[in-house]
């Protein structure tokens, strides 16, 4: 997780606590709840844009919960919004979550242990791998991966004559998607 980002998210937040404003109804008019706006709602609006994809980004687990809060601005769901910024600061890891996927013919059961950047670098390689590889070509990798376990070496070798088999513009494709992405690139520096 980018702690530099969340650092800005929150002081940038803080910053735009005082920007809300309660916004009186007009003459003849009856409201069932209060309205709110922020005086520069553009900003308000980039930041809580910006919120939502740190939070899809990095810690997915409280994204319904940002993502309900910041349909209606007001004072309280602002408040809400700074509240799971400073506890992801306070407790950076995703809470170890079981997932079971029942199928017609199988039963898998995945337990997901892995940190939030774990998982953020293998979906980079994945991405970039799908993004410049048609849908048979990637079946036909992940059916080679299926002998992984018993045959290491031979899948090894299949791997690399496969993807060999993509040409040499498709490999670079995938190491320039790579290394350009930026949380990769960030890494570098």
């Amino acid at each position: 997780m980018n702690i530099d980002i969340l650092e800005n998210l929150i002081t940038e937040g803080e910053t735009l606590t005082n920007t809300i404003s309660y916004v009186p109804a007009g003459h003849n008019v009856i409201r069932v709840g209060s309205v709110y706006t922020a005086s520069d709602l553009e900003k308000y609006q980039n930041w809580q844009s910006s919120v939502l994809r740190f939070v899809k980004t990095y810690h997915s687990s409280d994204l319904e919960e940002v993502k309900e809060v910041s349909k209606k601005i007001s004072p309280e769901n602002h408040r809400k919004i700074m509240g799971i910024l400073k506890a992801i600061k306070l407790l950076p890891n995703e809470p170890e979550r079981t997932i079971e996927v029942k199928g017609s013919t199988n039963n898998i059961n995945i337990t997901n242990t892995q940190s939030v950047s774990q998982q953020l670098t293998l979906n980079i390689f994945l991405d970039a791998i799908k993004d410049e590889i048609t849908g048979k070509d990637f079946k036909a990798l992940k059916e080679i991966m299926t002998d992984y376990e018993k045959e290491p070496e031979q899948t090894k070798s299949n791997v690399i004559e496969k993807v060999k088999g993509f040409g040499g513009d498709v490999l670079s494709n995938i190491v320039a998607n790579i290394l350009t992405n930026p949380t990769i690139y960030g890494g570098l520096f």
